[in-house]
């Protein structure tokens, strides 16, 4: 059985070979046998293709997290449609009771629920939701029906999940979670007849997820809090933003040190990428090719994305050649998502260099935010009362979880 390697080579030979066949034959000159010819390798890569996307689905199936401490399914949730699915499935149970009617004035949207907090007029929705909805620190669980409309502000907030990183929901009341991963994928190969089958152990390993609180404190005016017509929408991005630049940051660079999960540069078992002693300067897509080669050397999948700092993207957006012409990205890379986030750095030191960076290489499908099912928001009345104005504190709890290392890469060095 061919490995992905064997098979992105000769993938990459058929591609070489069709590209000579074009280059060797005029147009006018282009005769049925050279069609033929060319039409059979064609066929051939496009079976290859199919036979890897069908190796990187199962590789996908093999690592993706099954149950946790109570034996449970674990969901993972990437998408606006996959958020709304699962807080929808949520809202069809009697959690809250009458917001859930359909009755006019039932209806929570979280300015309603912030209101209510507050001490603020609100309806007999809200009321239910504060009553049953608390937590052991005095804070007020915000409704399910309110979620999607902070995770999905969540989304597009944050690189590590517009990359394609997932959020796992915990709703149960366990500590830790502990899912599957695997570090080493097993060989299959050919035996005879009664013969042995060669020994290849997959290398799988627990990881431990503990739900580590994050907050914050934000305030706004009584007047504005009860006046403004977008403050379902402005609490929204507000809180979303809040959370994912910090989830960001954690889930790329994270020390591992409690309280601070531990983020993709710290995890064992990441590809890692140098630029010389004293790091190097961005002149070109090399360093991004050398991470998709060392993650494919690594039979990890195709890497779809890469994470760096503003200054890098902008950086590669501007590259030309010597007669000023915008250097195309190469094909390798095409259907990348480049994506910048202030969560990297600039300025962090290799060798003598002070101004270093870093990009982000891979599939991050592999990254998961494991976080508790609700975020709560908890009143801090006396804070401003002074200034006319309502205090809030916001708490969520999440931990990170790399689920194949190998698919990722880390390029250091960035000048």
């Amino acid at each position: 059985m061919k490995s992905l390697q064997d098979l992105r080579i000769e993938l990459d030979q058929i591609q070489t070979n069709c590209n000579k066949m074009l280059e060797a034959t005029p147009a006018a000159s282009w005769s049925q046998k050279n069609q033929i010819e060319f039409d059979k390798e064609v066929a051939r890569g496009d079976a290859i293709k199919a036979e890897l996307q069908t190796i990187q689905k199962g590789m996908q199936n093999l690592i993706e997290p099954t149950s946790n401490h109570a034996g449970g399914d674990v969901k993972v949730l990437r998408n606006s449609k996959d958020i709304r699915a699962h807080y929808s499935a949520m809202n069809n149970g009697a959690q809250y009771g009458a917001m859930n009617s359909g009755r006019p004035g039932d209806e929570i949207r979280i300015d309603d629920f912030v209101r209510g907090v507050a001490g603020m007029k609100s309806n007999a929705a809200v009321q239910a939701a504060l009553s049953s909805g608390t937590d052991t620190a005095g804070g007020f669980l915000l409704p399910s029906v309110v979620m999607p409309g902070i995770l999905e502000a969540l989304v597009p907030a944050s690189s590590l999940l517009s990359a394609g990183a997932g959020i796992v929901p915990l709703d149960g009341g366990a500590k830790s979670f502990t899912t599957a991963a695997i570090d080493t994928i097993p060989n299959a190969q050919w035996r005879l007849e009664s013969g042995a089958v060669a020994m290849s152990d997959a290398t799988f390993r627990a990881v431990v997820a503990q739900p580590k609180s994050l907050a914050f404190i934000f305030k706004v005016s009584r007047e504005l809090l009860a006046d403004a017509s977008n403050m379902a929408e402005a609490l929204n991005i507000a809180i979303a933003q809040a959370f994912a630049k910090e989830l960001d940051r954690v889930g790329l660079r994270g020390s591992g040190i409690a309280p601070e999960p531990l983020g993709i540069v710290n995890t064992p078992g990441i590809q890692k990428v140098a630029n010389g002693t004293n790091g190097t300067a961005l002149n070109g897509y090399a360093n991004l090719l050398a991470a998709t080669q060392a993650i494919l050397q690594a039979d990890a999948s195709q890497p779809a994305a890469a994470i760096m700092s503003p200054r890098s993207l902008v950086r590669l957006a501007g590259l030309t050649d010597n007669l000023g012409h915008p250097i195309e990205k190469p094909s390798m890379l095409e259907s990348w998502n480049m994506i910048a986030t202030s969560q990297v750095p600039n300025n962090l030191t290799v060798g003598t260099a002070t101004d270093c960076s870093e990009i982000y290489v891979g599939d991050f499908s592999k990254v998961l935010f494991m976080m508790r099912e609700q975020v709560s928001i908890q009143p801090a009345k006396e804070l401003f009362a002074g200034t006319g104005e309502v205090g809030f504190i916001c708490h969520v709890r999440a931990d990170i979880a790399v689920m194949y290392p190998k698919a990722l890469a880390v390029v250091t060095g960035v000048r």
